[in-house]
């Protein structure tokens, strides 16, 4: 698929499909002073399970909670910190993102890393009430937002049929139930898998060649 740019941009593009069906972007700038990575996920809280609400965003939160090549849960936050990255992530109604900035020269092996997130992440039983109760707080902080109460609103009166009534943020009286891990790792198994993700590649490395 060709892609259309700008007669200004003066970047090189690749995009690909691997093997595993993943879409991927491939952006070489010559003038970046860092490297950037993205992967969203087209799995929101939209496929919530209906006694789980929340669940899409609380394994946002657990999926930086370490891998099995990585098992220090604050390994690639401290990476990025020690580096001047920085690194966040976000769950919308019908995908979830998470993306990374750092320096070029760290960028490979920050890549690594954070690729294990979807490789093989631990789920730590540890961390599991720690994150629910970040999940929480977040649910806590809204509640002083207007633009969420009317959201919130909205989402009451709707036809609880459709996806778009659920409470997609989460708390501890959605999520802290017994089976909650197990129930988090048979969401990812389900859903995270290459042919339902896009990746985005942005360095100044020239390993885009043009056509």
């Amino acid at each position: 698929m060709s892609i259309c740019k700008p007669n200004y941009d003066n970047k090189n593009y690749k995009n690909l499909i691997l093997e595993n069906g993943m879409q991927v972007l491939i952006i070489s700038d010559s003038n970046s002073l860092v490297s950037a990575a993205s992967l969203s996920i087209n799995i929101g809280y939209y496929y919530d399970p209906i006694d789980y609400p929340g669940l899409a965003h609380f394994l946002e939160h657990m999926i930086f909670m370490g891998t099995y090549k990585y098992p220090d849960e604050n390994y690639f936050m401290n990476f990025l910190n020690n580096h001047g990255g920085l690194t966040n992530a976000y769950t919308t109604p019908e995908f979830t993102n998470y993306h990374f900035t750092i320096p070029i020269d760290k960028f490979e092996k920050a890549l690594d890393i954070f690729a294990n997130f979807f490789i093989g992440p631990i789920f730590k039983e540890d961390a599991v009430m720690r994150e629910m109760k970040a999940v929480d707080s977040e649910h806590s902080k809204n509640l002083n937002s207007d633009r969420w109460r009317v959201l919130q609103l909205i989402k009451n009166i709707a036809n609880k049929s459709h996806p778009f009534s659920k409470f997609g943020t989460g708390n501890l009286e959605t999520l802290n139930k017994e089976n909650i891990r197990d129930r988090l790792i048979k969401f990812f198994k389900q859903y995270y898998s290459g042919n339902s993700a896009l990746f985005t590649a942005s360095t100044a490395c020239h390993f885009v060649r043009e056509a």
